[in-house]
């Protein structure tokens, strides 16, 4: 057996060699952060779905409550963290801008949303991101001292601008499946070509957006980026989606929801600013919210927020 370490923010990674066959191995770093139990049960309701097949790894094991959930009859008893999982190990790479940039790679990835957006898995949980993330966020980091990072004013216009997204980011009554996450680090290009998509942490029944809350996030994370995205790049991919999709992206709506996933980071940034502990951390989380904070006051007059 060999074993390689392959990263994470949220959890320790790992690609197992096993009789000459590779998995995918993640052990979980903040099951705070992460419920394990909804995100378990996503994954069998994924696992299930046999639309997706062609766009997702396959999931060997999923550890809750000390039981493999995949695996009903398996009466084994496995004491690791919940949320522990092995699945396939894609052999590949990670998706680019330098792809992005490619109209071939364009509507490879736009086909791997469609058949996720149109697969109809039920997820367990409904998904604001209001509710879900930025007030969650918003809640723990103002126990912070938070005037060392940003001023009472520029907290005064992120409370402003988070109910002006609110406003104009769409509620949906039955909630669509969304990812959440979609970044380019979420996107594996295997063989042929073809696009997987994966980590579902986040996942849910979106009730904020629909699924032009995924193609939002996209470009707001890209923005951030380096290089970062441009907008026009960004419209030459959605024309490109709109194709596959056959129907054409409410863009209003996708450029909302950009503007509430950078709300979100900016919350959760100052959030991880008043938890971590050195200087260099602290250095980052700083940019890291300066720069959503200038982006979404450039993004609110385009929007005219």
């Amino acid at each position: 057996m060999r074993i390689t370490k392959a990263g994470g923010q949220t959890n320790r990674n790992y690609v197992v060699t096993h009789k000459n066959k590779k998995f995918f191995v993640r052990l979980p770093w903040e099951t705070d952060v992460i419920n394990r139990t909804i995100e378990g049960k996503n994954i069998l309701a994924l696992s299930k779905n046999k639309k997706l097949a062609s766009v997702l790894p396959t999931y060997h094991c999923y550890i809750l409550g000390k039981k493999d959930i995949l695996n009903q009859k398996d009466k084994n008893v496995f004491l690791v963290p919940d949320g522990t999982m092995v699945a396939q190990y894609i052999q590949g790479k990670e998706y680019s801008l330098e792809l992005f940039e490619n109209k071939k790679y364009q509507k490879l990835l736009a086909q791997a949303f469609y058949a996720f957006h149109t697969s109809g898995v039920r997820f367990v949980n409904i998904y604001d991101v209001f509710r879900d993330e930025t007030e969650k966020y918003r809640v723990a980091a103002q126990k912070h001292f938070l005037k060392d990072i940003v001023t009472p004013k520029t907290i005064a216009v992120f409370r402003n601008l988070e109910q002006q997204a609110k406003k104009k980011l769409m509620s949906i009554k039955k909630g669509v499946p969304t990812h959440n996450d979609f970044i380019f680090q979420n996107f594996l290009v295997g063989k042929n070509s073809k696009v997987y998509l994966s980590d579902f942490e986040y996942a849910g029944m979106n009730r904020r957006g629909g699924i032009c809350y995924d193609f939002g996030f996209l470009f707001a994370d890209n923005l951030f980026r380096k290089p970062a995205i441009t907008k026009n790049l960004f419209e030459q991919f959605l024309s490109v989606a709109d194709k596959v999709y056959k129907r054409k992206l409410d863009r209003e709506q996708v450029y909302a929801a950009s503007q509430a996933v950078i709300i979100m980071q900016f919350w959760w940034g100052i959030l991880r600013y008043g938890t971590v502990k050195t200087k260099k951390e602290k250095q980052y989380f700083a940019k890291y919210i300066q720069a959503r904070a200038k982006k979404a006051q450039e993004l609110a007059k385009t929007l005219q927020m």
